[in-house]
C-alpha cells in the first residue's frame, strides 16, 4: 500500500525509529472488550477460531524488558504455528511529546484505536505481505478472563519458590464467590528467571485443563486474571485440606465406610471422569486430591496433566517415584493405566491412615523394587479392597483394571460392607466401629517401624537380585 502525499525513505525512517515496549498502556487499551493482557499463545489459539478473528494483548519476554503491545489475527485455517500472526504495535514518540502508534506498515495514528479503527474499516490487511491478515471479528474477552480489580486477595493458605496460594473473593455475574487463588510471584532475579517461566506457563496448562472439566469429585476453576503481573489462577475454595491432611489429623476416627464410600469412590469417580476426557493426570496421591467438609473429594493439581492415551516426559524430569508406575520409571512412558497405578497407592494411603508409602527406603530401592514386581504390605482393610489395590497395581499396563472397572469394583464392595452391617445387632455395630479404630491406631503404632524393616522389605541383596532379574519375575507383595 501506498504511503500517499508522503516521501518515502521519511516514511520508513518513522517506523524504524519506532519503539516496541510500552511502559504503560494507554486507557483505551485496557478498557477494550477484546484486550486479553498477558494471555498467553496457547489460548489465543483456541480463541481465534476463524479466519480475520483478532485481539489485543501484551507479551513480555522478561520482567526486565518492557511490555509489547502485540494484534494477534488468524490469517488461515490450519493448526501450524504460522496460522496466527502476531504483530507488534510500535510507538514512536514525536518532539512535541505526542505519540504515533504503527503496525507492520510506516502508517501513523494518533492512538491505537485509530489504528484498529482504520485497519478494520478499511479492510486493509494489517501484514501487506499477508492478504488474509485483514482484521474482520474483534473477539472479546471471554467469561473465565478477569480483571485485576474483579479479585480481592486474603489471607495465605501456601507458598513456593514461585508462586504462593491465597483464599480470596472474586466478583461473579455481580456476586461476590469465595475462592482460592494461585499467584506467580513476580521474579526479577535472572538466574531464576527459568524456572519462574516454567511455573507461569504450567499454571496457565492447568487452568487451560481445567475449563473443560465439570465434575463433583474435580476441583472446579472460575477462571483467570492475566490483566498485568502477578498473573492468577481463580479455583474453587476447598476448606477442608487434603485426603492426606485428614487422614493423618483424624488418625484412627475415621471408619471404613468414610474412607471408602467418600475418600476412595470419590476419588475413583472424579479420576475416571478425567480419564473419559483423554486427561492423565501423573500426579494422583492422597496429598492431591481435596477433602470438603461435606466429606466430598475432589481431584486437584492439575500442574502436570496432560491430554492424549500417552505421554512420553523428557529425561531429567522429577516424578513422584513411591506413587509411579513401572513403565514410567523404565520407559518415561504415562497413559490412563500410570494414573490407575498411582491410585492403588493413593487407596493404601487411605486405609494405612495416611502412612508415607514404603516408608524408610531410598527412591532408588524404590525403583528397584517396583521394576522387579514388588509390592508393599497391604493394610487392614475391607473385604475386596486388598484384590482391587492388587489389580491397580498390577506390574503389565494392560492387566490393570480401568478407573471405571475400578468404580464399579469399590460400588460392589460398598454395597456387600452396608448389607453386612445391616445384619448385624445394633450392639455388634458399635463394637465393631470401636475395635476397627483401635487396631488402625495399633497399625499406626507398630506398622511403621515394622514396613521399614526386612519383614516387609526386601533386603538389599535380594532387591539387588530382584532388579537383575526384572523381566522374569511375576508380581509379587512383600511380606506376603
Amino acid at each position: 500500500m501506498g504511503i500517499e502525499g508522503r516521501d518515502l525513505q521519511g516514511a520508513i525512517r518513522n517506523l524504524l525509529m519506532a519503539t516496541k515496549g510500552f511502559d504503560s498502556l494507554p486507557k483505551e487499551v485496557e478498557e477494550a472488550p477484546f484486550y486479553h493482557g498477558l494471555l498467553p499463545r496457547e489460548d489465543v489459539v483456541e480463541l481465534l477460531a476463524r479466519v480475520g478473528d483478532f485481539m489485543l494483548r501484551i507479551s513480555q519476554p522478561k520482567p526486565t524488558d518492557p511490555r509489547e503491545l502485540i494484534i494477534s489475527v488468524r490469517v488461515a485455517k490450519d493448526t501450524s504455528p504460522s496460522s496466527i500472526r502476531h504483530i507488534i504495535v510500535r510507538r514512536q514518540k514525536l518532539p512535541q511529546g505526542d505519540s504515533k502508534y504503527l503496525a507492520v506498515e510506516a502508517l501513523g495514528f494518533d492512538s491505537v484505536d485509530d489504528l484498529l479503527q482504520y485497519y478494520t474499516t478499511q479492510k486493509t490487511p494489517i501484514h501487506p505481505q499477508i492478504k488474509t491478515s485483514v482484521l474482520l471479528n474483534a473477539v472479546k474477552r471471554t467469561p473465565w478472563e478477569f480483571h485485576h480489580e474483579e479479585v480481592r486477595l486474603e489471607n495465605l493458605l501456601g507458598s513456593g519458590a514461585f508462586g504462593e496460594v491465597r483464599a480470596g473473593e472474586v466478583t461473579i455475574k455481580g456476586k461476590q464467590v469465595k475462592c482460592a487463588i494461585k499467584l506467580a510471584k513476580i521474579v526479577k532475579d535472572e538466574a531464576k528467571l527459568i524456572h519462574a517461566k516454567e511455573k507461569i506457563k504450567e499454571m496457565m496448562h492447568e487452568a487451560r485443563l481445567m475449563r473443560h472439566y465439570d465434575h463433583d469429585n474435580v476441583v472446579r476453576i472460575y477462571g483467570v486474571a492475566v490483566d498485568r503481573e502477578p498473573l492468577m489462577i481463580l479455583i474453587e475454595l476447598v476448606k477442608g485440606g487434603s485426603i492426606l491432611s485428614n487422614l493423618r489429623k483424624r488418625r484412627g476416627t475415621i471408619t471404613d465406610e468414610e474412607k471408602l464410600n467418600s475418600m476412595t469412590l470419590g476419588s475413583a469417580k472424579g479420576l475416571a471422569y478425567l480419564h473419559s476426557k483423554g486427561c492423565i493426570h501423573r500426579d494422583i496421591a492422597a496429598r492431591n486430591v481435596l477433602y470438603t467438609k461435606d466429606k466430598i473429594a475432589k481431584i486437584s493439581d492439575f500442574g502436570m496433566s496432560r491430554e492424549g492415551g500417552v505421554y512420553r516426559m523428557r529425561h531429567g524430569k522429577k516424578v513422584p517415584i513411591k506413587w509411579t508406575a513401572p513403565e514410567t520409571i523404565t520407559k518415561f512412558i504415562y497413559s490412563l493405566k500410570t494414573d490407575v497405578f498411582s491410585f492403588s497407592i493413593l487407596i493404601w494411603e487411605v486405609f494405612s491412615d495416611g502412612m508415607e508409602p514404603y516408608k524408610g527406603v531410598t527412591n532408588t530401592a524404590v525403583k528397584k523394587m517396583v521394576c522387579a514386581g514388588f509390592r508393599m504390605d497391604m493394610p487392614e482393610c475391607p473385604d475386596g479392597v486388598a484384590n482391587l489395590i492388587d489389580h491397580c497395581w498390577e506390574q503389565e499396563p494392560k492387566a490393570r483394571w480401568s478407573m471405571d472397572e475400578a468404580v464399579r469394583e469399590l460400588q460392589c464392595i460398598i454395597k456387600k460392607e452396608a448389607e453386612t452391617r445391616k445384619k448385624l445387632p445394633a450392639a455388634k455395630k458399635k463394637d465393631q466401629s470401636a475395635k476397627q479404630i483401635s487396631e488402625s491406631s495399633e497399625q499406626e503404632e507398630k506398622g511403621s517401624s515394622m514396613r521399614s524393616t526386612k519383614s516387609c522389605f526386601l533386603e538389599r541383596t535380594d532387591i539387588d537380585e530382584a532388579a537383575r532379574n526384572t523381566h522374569t519375575r511375576k508380581k509379587s507383595t512383600m511380606g506376603r
